[in-house]
């Protein structure tokens, strides 16, 4: 994206906000020569054939950013479901495990205080009592610790560039990063979305402690090529990546806003 420079002309006839979504979509000059030919025609009169083709190109890239705009969303709801449903799995995998070690050690209790009725002798019933205790509380331990993980894999990480605020994206396009990272999208104009949505990620209790083990651990597995998940890992990077598409869907509201501005006075 070029530099946005003060520009009287169009500034008079759009908001900044518009024109920073022109700059985005990479529109700004034929909106200067369509807001020229504007004024060259009196109002009400037709538009000249000059002025209807530069109008219909200043859609058509617009018309391309709305869908890069879509698909990028429909990238970053396809990860956030494919982490979801994975998870899910896991999820029910502990919880299938968790249900046979409950029931094995129900029965194994009920074995061992059968035994104790039934076997002669003290040594015997002491063996099997304790036995079956410890055989009890092993599974008990067991079904606490159940905490499956799965091989997960992202090469393309669509977090990444967020949490390192790239000034260049690899996973973006061009367009969507200049609003992601453009200070002015925001709803304070002082830092980037991007930079808010780590910030939150940070503050809100999504992510440990950076310069802890644990925190490192979790930032080489989010923002990394991938690896071996938990159930509630690929739910926290379902939510992030959820975050985001909502942040990406909400550039619509801006490209609305610079269509309406497009209709000329007067019509």
């Amino acid at each position: 994206m070029q530099p946005l420079l003060r520009d009287s002309l169009l500034s008079k006839r759009f908001s900044q906000r518009s024109l920073l979504l022109a700059n985005a979509a990479g529109v700004l000059p034929q909106l200067h020569e369509l807001v020229r030919l504007e004024r060259a025609t009196p109002t009400g009169n037709a538009r000249s054939e000059l002025y209807q083709a530069q109008q219909q190109r200043i859609l058509t890239r617009l018309l391309l950013l709305s869908t890069t705009i879509a698909s990028v969303a429909a990238e970053l709801d396809c990860e956030g479901e494919r982490a979801d449903q994975v998870a899910s799995y896991l999820t029910e995998h502990a919880n299938r495990r968790e249900q046979r070690l409950t029931v094995l050690s129900i029965a194994v209790g009920a074995a061992s205080g059968i035994a104790t009725t039934v076997v002669e002798g003290r040594a015997g019933q002491y063996a099997f009592g304790i036995g079956g205790g410890l055989a009890t509380a092993v599974l008990g331990v067991l079904t606490l610790t159940s905490n499956p993980t799965v091989q997960f894999t992202h090469p393309r990480n669509l977090l990444a560039d967020i949490w390192q605020e790239n000034q260049q994206s690899t996973a973006y396009p061009p367009s969507v990063w200049y609003v992601l990272t453009e200070p002015a999208f925001s709803n304070q104009g002082q830092s980037s979305l991007a930079h808010n949505a780590r910030r939150r990620w940070q503050h809100y209790g999504q992510l440990e402690r950076p310069d802890s083990r644990k925190g490192r651990a979790q930032l080489a597995l989010l923002f990394g090529d991938g690896g071996h998940y938990d159930a509630d890992a690929l739910h926290l990077r379902a939510d992030m990546l959820n975050e985001l598409q909502a942040s990406v869907r909400l550039i619509n509201q801006d490209l609305r806003g610079l269509l309406q501005e497009l209709t000329p006075p007067g019509q």
